[in-house]
């Protein structure tokens, strides 16, 4: 019998957990034919010399939508292993685009100069987005969340108020609609404005008809922080109350006085899952350091109306000294903590890969940090990105051992040249999966190998609902991603992070090779999921 393709001689992690074996995977028409001893030989015949031969890595937690219709061909992705995107998460998706939601998201795509290459004018609904996604091909699969904070938007606006029972229905016909157009689930970004004016009723209320529709609730907790133990029984609440499968995102304790606190909320989980029978997870990415706007670490009622109503209280000396005030709260760590990784004023380049400590420090007496970071927020209108040093290593493993945990990078499809080259990113963007294999499987120990790989791969597709994804077996899609165990690891850092990770050596979308032999072919064979 003949294959389209043949991977010989290799170590097979079928992302099922299960021990790993030698042996052959055999490809055609696009999925997986034989596994195993393979007797007929493939049109492409590929020896892999021992190398790990495992499921594409499913990343659950992405923020791709907005950059996957500047970058189709997904690199700081598939380089590094990773086949399936699940984006809109935190409560922000690219669709849908109506009302304020819309205004949202075409100012993301003009503030970095990606307006004249994407026209999100294609596209209102989720439908329209997944069809516009579609439209030129992609080098991976994509899946999409409903963010509430589009919905909020949509109907509400950016105002700190309850919905009235008429916009609460309309909000949930977004939800319904987007559902039906393909959308994965809801999630929601309650640390965020708008989705922090939000109550734990308006939450249900649209997680239900997630559930209805088959879906789960993914949530940015309102805290990570002092008010993490609370934020999870909230989370909790919603999922009891809604019915519906929960997904923490990237779990973690922010500042000192909260580590540790991660033992007791993987307790919690476990509890409520043997006892009340709550589906609830979570997801990481495997830092000490955590990325966001540098606005989000203003209070939430600086927000109230949106951002030229936060960029008004900056400019008003009275208002801009309570929301310097309120900066000691538990959003901010220590300064030399807070790095600026991404600003949109040219004029601010030099902000860059610079701490707020590093900041305060070359200007002397002049400006302290707090000030420095609010005229940031105000000169670069709140467009600000920044890493923050906040969370503990013991903490970081504790959580990725844990039985409910699967990798999520939390990051985005980037490539080294043109808009999306700009700035100090996160390096998880361009190397989640290759540091838990390089660093916490390899060099640690934390996690063992077939672990690691059931958590990037089988346990995100149980999630999703898919049966033909995510682990390597006869009739199951061909998304398989080669590593070399010996060498592959993340080679960026904070200060350099747009490198492409090591030992990747192979990656399959649809059993057709995007990366081969450690390079991006070109290939677009990626599918839309859901729709």
């Amino acid at each position: 019998m003949g294959y389209d393709c043949v991977l010989r001689n290799g170590r097979i992690v079928d992302g099922t957990g299960s021990p790993w074996y030698r042996g052959d995977v055999a490809i055609a028409d696009g999925r997986v034919a034989a596994l195993g001893t393979v007797e007929g030989e493939g049109d492409v015949e590929v020896d892999l010399d021992g190398d790990v031969v495992a499921p594409g890595f499913i990343d659950i937690h992405t923020h791709s939508d907005f950059t996957l219709p500047a970058n189709r061909d997904a690199h700081s992705k598939v380089r590094q292993g990773v086949t399936l995107e699940i984006v809109g998460n935190c409560g922000t998706s690219a669709a849908p685009r109506y009302g304020a939601a819309a205004r949202s998201v075409d100012d993301w795509f003009a503030s970095r100069g990606l307006d004249d290459e994407v026209d999100a004018g294609e596209w209102e609904s989720m439908a329209e987005y997944l069809a516009y996604l579609e439209s030129d091909g992609l080098s991976l699969n994509v899946g999409s969340l409903v963010g509430h904070g589009n919905v909020r938007a949509a109907v509400v606006g950016y105002e700190d108020r309850d919905p009235s029972p008429d916009e609460l229905a309309e909000m949930r016909e977004l939800v319904a609609e987007a559902m039906a157009d393909g959308a994965v689930g809801l999630s929601s970004g309650l640390f965020y404005p708008p989705g922090c004016y939000a109550d734990v009723d308006e939450v249900t209320a649209l997680a239900e008809v997630a559930a209805e529709h088959g879906g789960f609730y993914a949530t940015h907790m309102r805290s990570e922080s002092d008010g993490l133990l609370e934020s999870v029984e909230e989370t909790i609440e919603i999922g009891r109350r809604a019915g519906v499968p929960v997904q923490v995102s990237h779990h973690k304790a922010v500042g000192p006085d909260n580590w540790g606190k991660v033992r007791a909320t993987l307790r919690r989980m476990e509890l409520v899952r043997r006892r009340e029978g709550i589906e609830i997870q979570c997801d990481q990415y495997p830092y000490v350091a955590s990325s966001t706007s540098l606005g989000a670490l203003l209070p939430n009622w600086a927000h109230d109306g949106g951002d030229d109503a936060l960029l008004e209280r900056l400019r008003d000396p009275e208002t801009r000294s309570r929301i310097r005030d309120d900066l000691k709260d538990d959003r901010t760590s220590d300064w030399d903590g807070i790095l600026v990784t991404g600003v949109q004023n040219p004029d601010m380049k030099a902000y860059e890969g610079k701490t707020i400590a590093e900041l305060a420090d070359r200007e002397g007496e002049t400006r302290q940090p707090a000030e420095i970071l609010l005229d940031i927020v105000l000169e670069d209108e709140n467009r600000t990105m920044h890493v923050n040093f906040g969370m503990d290593e013991a903490d970081v493993r504790t959580v990725m051992r844990h039985d409910l945990t699967m990798v999520g990078s939390d990051g985005s499809s980037l490539q080294q040249s043109g808009p999306l080259g700009e700035g100090v990113p996160h390096p998880r963007n361009y190397g989640t999966f290759p540091r838990v294999l390089g660093n916490y499987v390899r060099e640690e120990g934390v996690v063992p190998l077939e672990s690691a790989v059931h958590k990037m791969t089988g346990m995100p597709a149980s999630r999703l609902g898919l049966d033909d994804r995510g682990v390597l077996k006869r009739d199951a899609r061909a998304d398989v991603t080669v590593f070399d165990p010996e060498t592959v690891e993340q080679t960026g850092d904070f200060l350099d992070p747009a490198v492409y990770p090591a030992g990747i050596e192979h990656v399959l979308v649809n059993g057709e090779f995007v990366v081969r032999d450690g390079d991006h072919t070109g290939a677009r064979p990626g599918d839309v999921i859901g729709a």
